[in-house]
């Protein structure tokens, strides 16, 4: 069983892999599958073999030439000879043993990040849904027993509107129970009437939500469809009543396309596929070989990858995001043997040396090579000495050839160590490379819904028809407070990531607040003056602004982001009644994207010596996971990380002081249309520092 910790190094540990799920391979027994895609261990062990061959041939010129010699030293001989032997195969079974766990790592870790990455997306159309469901304006239009021609333009223009932010989804129905199409978002989507069975399944349930994905004829221009649904309900003089069925399309095919070229490019030739629980292909980034509907074994969660004579396959499920898991799906990792070894090549070169007090020094392996090579010296020195007191002459030759012997042994253990060491460090290199691509992917995706609930909310029809009212006239009144509170209160229960929602006038003045202990700022006006009027000079509905990452009373002195929408006139959308604000809780949130995508291992020492940070282009830290390095404090950038562009990633050798690190980098690049063209910059790095 490969042990690798035995030597002093490390066995590294993938994002949230245990240590008892390590790959547990003899590598003395597969060596004849693995060598044929490792050339380095072939070359090390064809090395070491032609000199344990060569020593066996001199021990036997030896014997011959035995006379007086004493056979003790002979003895000596071989016994070293097995020494080295195993010190041979101890050092291959390590060899073999690091080039498995970091093929592990890699297919682990890419395996994990695909379907969790997703399911963080899921998780928030569940709260879409949900809260869509219950918007004014779609449950009166749906109460209505008679609509209009301008009714239907009217929730027609609305649900434009939504999905212009909420760019996931490429579908939108509003169904009466008898499952007859209200309005839908697609002109071109052919339904007017749905059997769906979901619509039953909804107008009945106890769920918060329903989620499918399969054939629907809701949906019929789709072979498959992943749709959120959740019953509408009016209430009116105390009494509920059902009025309808909303169903979301999420674009599920998009957004998977989006997914595998940001964890596995296609020249790495890891075959990533998403299956449902009965091993249907429902997603590839190899459709030739993989198309959709193909039948996978049935899938099951392995705790390490499995070999076979096609290479390495790996099945995970997701690790849920808050307590949701959505679908039985698992994601499926297939590498063949040469992508699964091929890690050296893609990795550059850091020139990082392994020092002896380095917590990944192979001490062990050092101490047994050392041991061999004295070994070997006491039998040439006692051999030396024998011949010379007994004038055998015939001898010397031979330990001649032992001392040659000998010195070729410790230059091919010592660049066979040094090699281990280079392994150790390509792992390092490949984990906090993708941890920090991994941790700004995931503050992208989560910062484009920040961005996305500012606008929609802003065009609240409650917000607009009442500030809209009290431009130009009295102060809002008590009622109209009260109504506007509840609807902040109940947003802002549904979406916990703020710690305060408020509402402003034209004049930068708070007029509702969702948090009641902040209830005192009502009637202030705004901090970050700047902030407020270019919200207020906003020009349509797709435009947002974000404040800087700064200290405000907002957040209790502490640094955040506040986003802002304009809230529009009731009858001119060219026009601003004042705006909305959010203040996102950044500390806990960000915190959490850190530690979540933060690389664990197995070694103690390196495993604390690893934190990650997101910081401005300007070294300021807007997160961190080490008490070392707090929020606002400013870290100086390396060069090469500093001057780096929107996308770039990699890895460099950094030091701190008097500590070595590895870094990962990469530079944001925004998610679909958030920080692509929607006016919005904000480049923000993301770092990852194992220590060495």
């Amino acid at each position: 069983m490969i042990s690798p910790t035995k030597s002093g190094g490390l066995e590294i540990q993938d994002w949230h892999l245990k240590s008892e799920d390590k790959m547990e391979l003899n590598a003395s027994q597969n060596l004849k599958n693995y060598t044929q895609y490792l050339p380095e261990v072939k070359r090390y062990l064809g090395e070491l073999e032609h000199q344990d061959l060569w020593w066996t041939t001199v021990a036997m010129v030896g014997k011959i030439n035995n006379e007086n010699i004493d056979p003790q030293l002979l003895e000596s001989i071989v016994d070293t000879q097995k020494e080295f032997q195993s010190l041979r195969n101890l050092m291959i079974d390590e060899l073999v043993g690091r080039y498995l766990n970091r093929a592990n790592s890699e297919i682990i870790l890419k395996s994990q990040a695909t379907i969790d990455i997703l399911i963080r997306n899921l998780f928030e159309r569940t709260a879409d849904v949900g809260f869509l469901a219950t918007d004014d304006d779609l449950v009166e239009y749906l109460a209505q027993p008679e609509t209009t021609e301008q009714d239907q333009e009217f929730i027609h223009r609305r649900i434009e509107e939504y999905v212009a932010k909420y760019s996931v989804y490429d579908d939108i129905l509003l169904l009466t129970p008898a499952g007859e199409v209200k309005a839908k978002l697609n002109p071109n989507n052919p339904v007017t009437r749905s059997n769906d069975p979901i619509i039953q399944e909804a107008l009945t349930t106890n769920e918060p939500y329903l989620e499918v994905y399969r054939p629907s004829d809701l949906f019929p221009n789709k072979p498959n469809s992943l749709i959120y649904a959740k019953r509408i309900e009016s209430t009116q003089n105390g009494e509920s009543k059902v009025v309808g069925v909303l169903c979301l399309s999420f674009e599920f095919d998009e957004e998977m396309a989006s997914i595998f070229p940001k964890l596995s490019s296609a020249e790495e030739g890891y075959e990533i596929m998403l299956l449902d629980d009965k091993g249907s292909v429902i997603a590839s980034n190899t459709p030739t070989q993989h198309p959709l509907g193909k039948k996978m074994p049935p899938p099951s969660q392995m705790h390490t990858p499995q070999g076979n004579d096609q290479g390495l396959n790996y099945t995970t499920q997701t690790h849920g995001y808050q307590g949701f898991k959505g679908l039985p799906w698992f994601c499926h990792t297939h590498a063949s043997h040469n992508v699964a070894f091929s890690g050296s090549e893609s990795s550059n070169d850091l020139g990082v040396v392994i020092e002896q007090d380095s917590p990944i020094y192979l001490k062990d392996l050092d101490e047994t090579n050392l041991k061999v090579s004295t070994l070997l010296l006491i039998v040439i020195l006692n051999g030396k000495i024998t011949s010379l007191k007994k004038d055998v002459k015939s001898f010397l030759p031979v330990l001649d050839s032992f001392q040659d012997i000998s010195k070729d042994i410790q230059t091919i253990f010592s660049d066979f160590i040094h090699h281990i060491h280079t392994v150790l460090v390509e792992t390092i290199q490949n984990k906090v490379s993708f941890s920090a691509t991994l941790a700004v992917e995931i503050m992208d995706r989560n910062l484009y819904e920040r961005a996305n609930d500012c606008r929609w909310w802003a065009l609240n029809s409650t917000f607009r028809k009442i500030l809209s009212d009290h431009q130009d006239k009295a102060p809002v009144g008590e009622e109209e407070t009260e109504t506007l509170t509840d609807i902040l209160q109940y947003i802002n229960q549904l979406y916990t990531v703020y710690t305060n929602i408020m509402l402003y006038d034209r004049k930068g003045k708070i007029i509702a607040v969702s948090n009641p202990a902040e209830g005192h700022l009502v009637d202030t006006i705004l901090p970050q003056p700047q902030d407020t009027s270019s919200c207020l000079s906003i020009q349509d509905t797709q435009a947002y602004v974000v404040s800087n990452f700064h200290k405000t009373e907002l957040y209790d002195g502490r640094y955040t982001y506040i986003y802002h929408a304009a809230v529009k006139h009731w009858h001119s959308e060219h026009k601003n009644v004042g705006g909305i604000a959010l203040v996102f809780d950044s500390e806990p949130e960000f915190q959490a994207m850190l530690e979540d995508t933060k690389p664990t291992y197995v070694n103690k020492e390196v495993d604390a010596s690893t934190f990650s940070l997101f910081t401005t282009e300007e070294g300021e830290i807007i997160a961190s996971t080490s008490d070392q390095y707090q929020i606002g404090d400013v870290i100086d950038l390396p060069d090469k990380v500093k001057h780096c562009k929107n996308g770039d990633a990699g890895s460099i050798n950094w030091h701190i002081g008097d500590q070595r690190f590895i870094l990962g980098y990469k530079m944001s690049e925004g998610y679909r249309e958030y920080k692509n063209g929607d006016g919005y910059e904000n480049n923000v790095l993301s770092l990852v520092f194992t220590g060495f």
